[in-house]
């Protein structure tokens, strides 16, 4: 059996949250987070299966009482399994990079359920 390369530029953090995606011809599916980077995300999506290369919106749910707007980032699944999927985060804002940042280098997530 072949061993697949990891193709990953930045660093990713264990992380677990819930989030919800807004799929394409599938409504809001929700998920959990595993891990979290600067470039994309793992998520346990079971028992939905999601297609390679579909487009996503993935909405981030806070607990964080002075958040007053969620946090969403457009993205596409790279990949799934039988564990969820991955996810590869599509063009994003510098608030949305900021909030990235926060979950990746922080301790106290603000945003854990």
């Amino acid at each position: 059996m072949r061993r697949v390369t990891e193709q990953r530029w930045n660093f990713r953090k264990q992380f677990n949250t819930r989030v919800i995606l807004d799929v394409w011809g599938l409504g809001a599916v929700q998920g959990e987070t595993r891990d979290v980077g600067y470039g994309g995300m793992r998520l346990d999506t079971r028992p939905w299966v999601l297609s390679p290369n579909t487009k996503v919106r993935v909405t981030f749910v806070s607990r964080q009482e002075t958040e007053d707007t969620p946090r969403s980032i457009d993205a596409r699944v790279t990949y799934m399994n039988r564990d969820g999927c991955g996810l590869t985060f599509e063009e994003f804002h510098r608030d949305t990079f900021a909030f990235l940042h926060t979950l990746i280098h922080l301790e106290a997530q603000a945003v854990s359920p």
